[in-house]
C-alpha cells in the first residue's frame, strides 16, 4: 500500500473529513467578510444596508466616519463620534451577521510614553463602544501602517538607548493595555487582522535562538509578536482572534490553505511566551483572504490573472473561495480594490456568481468539481510567452 506523507497527505485527509460532514451543519461555522478601498461609513451602511445584503457575504468590515487611527497618541472627543453613534444603533442588520470595525495601526507614538498609552486607551475603548453600540462581533486591527510604522525596531525613536528586549517588553504592556481597554467597552470580541504570527513563519522554524531574535529585530514588523503577546496574555477567555493570512492572496494550489494552517497553528509557537501557548492554541484561529483583484487581472502591474480568460478568472476565484472556506478556522475575508460591491461599480463578470457556487459547495460538503492546475499551468506559460506546439 502506498504511504502518502507531506501536504498532499494533508489535503486527503481534511478534505475527506470536510466531505464527511453531514450537510446540514458543513458550512455553519464558516463566514466570509467583505473588505476593500469599498470601505463603507457608518452613515451609508445604515441607508443601504437592504440592498448591500443582496451580495454573497455574511459581514463587513465598515470604518467610522472619525476614521480609525486608534494608535495615535490624541485622544479623540467622544462628542465627535455621535453621528457615527447613533448611525450604528439604527443600523437594521439581517442577513448579514458578523461585522466589524477597521482599526489601522499607523502611529507616531512612543511606547514609552504612558500620556500616549492613556490617550491610545481611550480612542481603543470609544471603538469598542462604537463596536458594541452597532452589533458587531468585533473589530478588525489592521497592523499594515499606512503612515508612520510603529513595529519597526530599526527606525524606534530609542533605539540607541533602549535594547531590542525592552522593546519587546513595553511593546507587549502596551498589547495588554489595548486589549483590556476594548474589553472595557466590549466583552468577548472578535479580534479579526489580516495578518498576525503567521507572517515571521520564515522565522517560526528551528533555528538558534540568537539569530531568530536578530532577524526579528531587523524585520518591520519587529514589535508585533511582542504585542500579539501581551493581547493574548490579558485577553479575557471569550476572545478570539483571526490570523488573517494575507499571504493567501496570491494561492493557486489547494495545498497551500494547508501550509499555511500548520504554519499558523503550530509554527508561530515559536514566537509565543511558552506560557502562553496553551492559550495561543485555544484563542486564536486561522483565518484565510481573497484578493479580487488578482484573480481578475484588476491590478496595476500584470499577474496571473491578466493571462487567463474571461471564463479562467472565476474559476481561479471559485477555486481560491472554495478552499479557503474550506482550511479556515471561522473567518475568511475577501479584499478588493479597483471595484465596489456596494455601488455596483466594475464588478468582474462571473465573480459573484464563483462565490455563491464554491459557498454552496461548501455548505453541501461536495467537492471542488474542477481541477485548476492546467488553467495556472497555461496562463504561466502565457506571461512568459511561451506558445503550445
Amino acid at each position: 500500500m502506498m504511504c502518502l506523507r507531506g501536504p498532499l497527505a494533508a489535503v486527503i485527509l481534511l478534505t475527506g473529513l470536510s466531505y464527511a460532514q453531514d450537510a446540514a451543519t458543513a458550512g455553519l461555522t464558516k463566514k466570509l467578510i467583505e473588505y476593500g478601498w469599498d470601505v463603507p461609513t457608518t452613515d451609508f451602511v445604515r441607508a443601504h444596508v437592504r440592498e448591500m445584503e443582496q451580495r454573497p457575504f455574511d459581514g463587513l468590515i465598515f470604518k467610522l466616519k472619525t476614521g480609525g487611527n486608534v494608535l495615535e497618541p490624541t485622544a479623540v472627543d467622544e462628542a465627535a463620534l455621535a453621528e457615527d453613534f447613533d448611525n450604528l444603533a439604527n443600523i437594521a442588520w439581517e442577513k448579514f451577521t458578523d461585522n466589524f470595525i477597521i482599526l489601522w495601526a499607523a502611529s507616531s507614538q512612543d511606547w514609552f510614553d504612558d500620556a500616549h498609552w492613556k490617550a491610545i486607551e481611550h480612542n481603543v475603548a470609544l471603538a469598542g463602544k462604537a463596536a458594541r453600540i452597532g452589533k458587531c462581533v468585533g473589530v478588525c486591527f489592521d497592523a499594515e501602517p499606512y503612515g508612520t510604522n510603529p513595529w519597526a525596531y530599526k527606525a524606534a525613536a530609542h533605539k540607541d538607548t533602549k535594547s531590542f528586549a525592552e522593546y519587546q517588553a513595553q511593546a507587549r504592556l502596551r498589547g495588554a493595555q489595548f486589549i483590556k481597554a476594548l474589553e472595557s467597552e466590549f466583552p468577548n470580541p472578535q479580534i479579526l487582522t489580516f495578518y498576525q504570527l503567521g507572517l515571521f513563519a520564515h522565522l517560526c522554524k528551528p533555528m538558534p535562538a540568537e539569530d531568530r531574535e536578530k532577524s526579528l529585530s531587523e524585520h518591520d514588523y519587529s514589535l508585533l509578536p511582542a504585542f500579539t503577546n501581551g493581547m493574548l496574555e490579558a485577553a479575557g477567555p471569550g476572545v478570539r482572534f483571526t490570523d488573517g493570512n494575507e499571504n493567501a492572496y496570491y494561492y493557486s494550489d489547494e495545498s497551500a490553505y494547508f501550509r499555511s494552517y500548520h504554519d499558523i497553528t503550530q509554527g508561530a509557537l515559536y514566537l509565543v511566551d511558552p506560557a502562553l501557548r496553551a492559550k495561543y492554541r485555544a484563542q486564536v484561529q486561522v483565518g484565510q483572504a481573497l484578493y479580487v483583484d488578482q484573480y481578475f487581472g484588476l491590478r496595476t502591474q500584470p499577474v496571473l490573472g491578466n493571462y487567463m480568460t474571461p471564463k479562467e478568472q472565476p474559476l481561479w476565484f471559485e477555486h481560491n473561495v472554495f478552499w479557503a472556506l474550506s482550511s479556515s478556522d471561522h473567518y475568511v475575508w475577501c479584499y478588493s480594490e479597483r471595484m465596489n460591491w456596494w455601488t455596483n461599480t466594475d464588478i468582474p463578470e462571473g465573480s459573484e456568481a464563483a462565490i455563491r457556487s464554491a459557498r454552496d459547495k461548501v455548505e453541501k460538503g461536495q467537492p471542488l468539481g474542477f481541477d485548476l492546475r492546467p488553467i495556472v499551468n497555461a496562463a504561466d506559460k502565457r506571461s512568459r510567452g511561451v506558445t503550445e506546439p
